[in-house]
């Protein structure tokens, strides 16, 4: 398959601050969910109670679940929102950082208990990014 781009336009901007002991992921995708977003990039700053992350094997073309029950401070957060089965996905990669500064990250994964959470959300229009299985990589991909 050849590399592909889409042109989209700018529309809503959301930003907000998620609750202590919430879901980061599944706050994140009921807001997309709420306000019909079809497509979107999404920015978080903040700090983790709990990470959840997984690691993409290529060769075996599966995730390994992985996570800290340790605190850790948000370091990176770069995502988007698509149309996956029906229903707004959120693709995310973090990384984490804990008391000494160490980090961890990957492919985000529900489970990530928000200490803080200052999200914004950038909704795009003019596309819509609905995601299908690809074979090459086991992926659902754009």
């Amino acid at each position: 398959m050849a590399t592909r781009f889409w042109e989209a336009g700018s529309g809503r901007r959301f930003i907000g601050r998620l609750e202590t002991g919430s879901d980061l992921v599944a706050e994140i995708e009921a807001l997309a969910e709420r306000e019909r977003i079809r497509a979107a990039w999404v920015s978080v700053v903040g700090a983790m109670q709990k990470a959840a992350f997984a690691y993409y094997n290529q060769q075996a073309l599966r995730y390994d679940n992985l996570a800290s029950e340790e605190h850790h401070e948000l370091c990176s957060f770069q995502g988007n929102i698509s149309i996956r089965d029906g229903s707004p996905f959120l693709h995310a990669h973090a990384s984490f950082a804990n008391h000494a500064g160490a980090t961890v990250g990957g492919h985000l994964l529900p489970g990530c208990t928000v200490w803080v959470a200052e999200v914004q959300v950038q909704e795009l229009t003019d596309v819509e990014l609905l995601r299908t299985h690809d074979e090459r990589t086991g992926l659902a991909l754009w």
